[in-house]
C-alpha cells in the first residue's frame, strides 16, 4: 500500500492524516511529505494516525524531527487516533513523553486549539519540565527502567 498524507486545518491547527505504512522504504517519502509541507512558522500540528497500518523505527525518527520543530512557547504538536500496534510502539519507545498522544481528534483539538487571531507571543509560557531524574514529589522515588533519549545527528 502506498503512503498518502492528506491535510486540513481546524481551529488553527494543521492536521496531517497519513494513510498506509511507514517503513524503511516509505519513511523518506513520509519525512518529505510532513517536513516539507509544514510551514516553518506553523504553530500547531496534529498527526491523525488512524489510517496508518504500520510504523517502523524509521517513522519514529520522522516524528522526532517534527517534535524538535514544535518545541517552545506558542507551539504545539500532538498525535491522535493511534491504532493499537502503533500506540504500543510509541509507548514502548517513550515517544508519548515527547509528543502528547490524544485518544481522539476532538480531544487533541480542544487542548491544542488557539483562536485564529491569537498572537503566540501573548500566550502564557509553559512551565519548564522537570529533569527526568529530578523528583517532583519528595515522597516519590524513581522506579523502573530509565528512558533513553534519541538524538538525530547530521553527517
Amino acid at each position: 500500500m502506498d503512503l498518502k498524507v492528506s491535510w486540513e486545518r481546524m481551529n488553527g491547527v494543521l492536521i496531517a492524516s497519513p494513510a498506509g505504512r511507514v517503513d524503511g522504504v516509505s519513511s523518506a517519502a513520509f519525512r518529505e511529505a510532513l517536513v516539507s509541507e509544514v510551514p516553518a512558522d506553523e504553530r500547531a500540528l496534529l498527526l491523525d494516525l488512524r489510517d496508518l497500518s504500520y510504523m517502523s523505527s524509521a517513522g519514529l525518527s520522522v516524528l522526532l524531527v517534527l517534535a524538535k520543530r514544535f518545541r517552545g512557547s506558542g507551539k504545539a504538536m500532538g498525535m491522535c487516533g493511534l491504532p493499537a500496534a502503533i500506540a504500543a510502539v510509541v509507548t514502548l519507545s517513550g515517544f508519548d513523553k515527547i509528543i502528547p498522544v490524544y485518544e481522539t481528534r476532538d480531544a487533541a483539538l480542544e487542548t491544542m486549539s488557539l483562536p485564529e487571531d491569537a498572537d503566540p507571543a501573548q500566550q502564557p509560557a509553559e512551565a519548564p519540565a522537570a529533569a527526568p531524574d529530578e523528583e517532583t514529589d519528595s515522597n516519590r522515588k524513581r522506579s523502573g527502567p530509565r528512558r533513553w533519549s534519541f538524538k538525530m545527528h547530521s553527517n
